[in-house]
């Protein structure tokens, strides 16, 4: 008796299975990470061109400008952004974004990052 040659069924459903949550998963998250990734890209520009004595008001609204620019529009730059300016600037970027994946099961990201502006002008 020969052996089984090629795929059955079972392995091909499963397959097609496994690539639907792949890419459903990497349309969910995809845009998320890529927002992210864009707003840590401008802070860090921002940070690094603003002088030491910048107003935190003024720099959030040059934050809320560069993210309308980049097609970032659904941020709400006050609500993920806190500004302090006690020994230099700093930015603390702090958020959760939820996303549905499948029918009644969603995805939380959580996203954390601390700016110092010094450490950044440093850098460089």
């Amino acid at each position: 008796m020969r052996g089984q040659k090629g795929m059955s069924y079972w392995s091909i459903v499963a397959l097609l299975f496994i690539a639907f949550i792949s890419i459903q998963f990497t349309l969910a998250v995809g845009g998320v990470y890529l927002d992210d990734f864009t707003m840590n890209k401008i802070i860090a520009e921002r940070l690094k061109a603003a002088p030491t004595d910048s107003n935190p008001e003024a720099l959030m609204r040059e934050f809320s400008q560069q993210f309308d620019m980049n097609g970032i529009r659904d941020v709400k730059v006050s609500d993920y952004l806190t500004v302090t300016t006690d020994g230099g600037i700093e930015v603390v970027k702090q958020y959760e974004v939820r996303k549905n994946f499948i029918a009644n099961i969603d995805l939380v990201i959580h996203f954390k990052k601390i700016f110092d502006q010094k450490s950044i002008q440093a850098g460089n």
